[in-house]
């Protein structure tokens, strides 16, 4: 029998060995993938089961309704809509631990199929089935039903059981500078934005825009295909106030399937918490990742995690340490850094806290919490996740001021080794925490982590995600296809 959602499952302690770098533990020896989009070899050759986010919030307008969203077709163009479709060969899957051990207990399950064009215009039917108890819990999955509980078409909005469906094309809501974070690995670049002058000397980056900002967002001007979908809390039969949301895509698994017996799918991809395998997971692990379960992530994944910084440390590199070593570098000023995302006077004494914030990799939220409540909390990195969020700089403030991660050089606890490029014995990574942002935002908007700085006007209503890019040269309003800012 499960146990109830307990705190101790963010307590578990993993003899893991302490790491010294605070993002990828293994620098992938093939190409840097980008973010969540096309990041393993799967889903580079199956785009419509490739998960570019997942989102799962209180509506702000109604709390007392769940709003999940899943995200495939990464980088889609606008100039060619048409062609992203849903894979009818796709099982797509929005599951709900409800007891904290991280394993489902409801699931929601989305079959897309074609359809007669005077049936659907769009091309596609969609069915969705449940919420309700998973017939076949894991990595291997079965219907829950034979009647679906929302029969609809693609690019409309459904409400019926008291389930609200919007499956279609929107605009990509993912915010990172990924180009920059690239060069800043492969040592062509050191930070996101230019440090003419330092304590630890030039630091080379992009130069300030005239807008304010120095960033470039790399998934401005694509579109995605959204599975957004809204029911009643209540609905996935919640035993507490806590529930862990992930989602999954599975493949048929086989082509033809013997009368009488149940087709079933097999995951290849998932997601829970944002960018995690981007920052945390090797891509010759990534296969392996996405074909497990959050119940195994902390026997699976904690050593790709760096232990957190202690509050009784002896020698002194503890949280405080670290904000006052990077408040003295300037790096929580307007122009050089983000502000802190902890106090100088935050106490940890869990050399596991990173560990239990990332796994398992779910979202986990808390629904007597308010919608909007962000930053992170006593049981995760912050409570669900809305489109709006600044997820990026939120793990980057995260990481730069509690990874523990082995600075020394000077004998000063938590102080940067020179020269540079010998950091943490020639790896790179470390410096793009320093600043605790990319930059995509004006610096005076930096301190609100609700606002990712979107190239299109986020929806406040169902579905939340903005409009699809337009056609180029479509004089919409807002207008067409954004175009990035010249490169540095």
């Amino acid at each position: 029998m499960k146990s109830t959602f307990p705190r101790t499952l963010l307590c578990r302690r993993v003899a893991v060995a302490a790491l010294a770098i605070p993002l990828l533990v293994v620098l992938p020896a093939s190409r840097v993938r980008a973010a969540d989009h096309r990041e393993s070899p799967t889903a580079d050759g199956a785009p419509e089961g490739d998960i570019t986010d997942f989102f799962g919030f209180l509506d702000p307008n109604n709390a007392a309704n769940l709003v999940l969203i899943m995200n495939v077709n990464p980088f889609a163009v606008p100039a060619e809509v048409a062609s992203y479709n849903f894979s009818n060969n796709f099982l797509y899957q929005f599951k709900v631990d409800t007891v904290g051990d991280g394993s489902e207990d409801m699931v929601t399950q989305v079959l897309f199929q074609p359809a007669l064009k005077t049936e659907c215009p769009s091309g596609q039917g969609v069915l969705v089935y449940g919420p309700a108890p998973p017939a076949m819990a894991g990595a291997t999955n079965t219907l829950v039903s034979e009647f679906p509980t929302v029969s609809a078409c693609t690019n409309t909005t459904v409400t019926q059981n008291g389930v609200t469906v919007f499956t279609g094309v929107r605009d990509d809501p993912f915010v990172f500078d990924f180009g920059q974070y690239t060069r800043i690995l492969n040592g062509s670049q050191d930070v996101f934005r230019n440090i003419a002058s330092s304590a630890l000397g030039p630091l080379r980056g992009r130069s300030l825009h005239t807008d304010g900002t120095s960033g470039v967002d790399a998934f401005g001007g694509f579109n995605v295909s959204s599975i957004a979908i809204e029911l009643p809390a209540t609905m996935t039969q919640p035993t507490g106030n806590r529930i862990n949301l992930w989602a999954t895509v599975g493949a048929l698994s086989t082509s033809t399937v013997a009368f009488g017996t149940s087709p079933t799918w097999t995951q290849f991809q998932r997601m829970g918490q944002q960018a995690f395998k981007t920052l945390y997971v090797p891509s010759a692990k990534r296969e392996a990742y996405n074909a497990t379960i959050p119940a195994n992530d902390i026997a699976n994944w904690s050593s790709l995690v760096p232990n957190a910084l202690n509050s009784n440390d002896p020698g002194g590199n503890t949280p405080a340490a670290r904000y006052q070593l990077l408040d003295s570098l300037g790096l929580f000023t307007a122009g050089a850094g983000a502000p802190a995302l902890f106090p100088q006077t935050f106490f940890n004494s869990d050399p596991n806290l990173l560990r239990e914030l990332l796994l398992p990799d779910v979202l986990r939220l808390d629904l007597t919490l308010t919608p909007n409540t962000l930053a992170v909390t006593t049981f995760g990195l912050q409570n669900g996740r809305r489109p709006g969020d600044d997820v990026i700089d939120i793990q980057l403030r995260m990481l730069r001021q509690l990874s523990d991660v082995d600075f020394a050089g000077s004998g000063r606890p938590g102080a940067l080794q020179l020269p540079l490029n010998n950091l943490a014995g020639g790896d790179r990574r470390v410096l793009a925490v320093l600043e605790g942002t990319d930059f995509i935002r004006p610096d005076s908007t930096l301190g609100d982590l609700s606002q990712s700085g979107n190239d299109r006007p986020l929806l406040t209503t169902f579905p939340f995600l903005a409009t699809p890019q337009p056609l180029p040269g479509d004089n919409s309003v807002p207008p067409g296809t954004t175009g990035f800012p010249p490169q540095q």
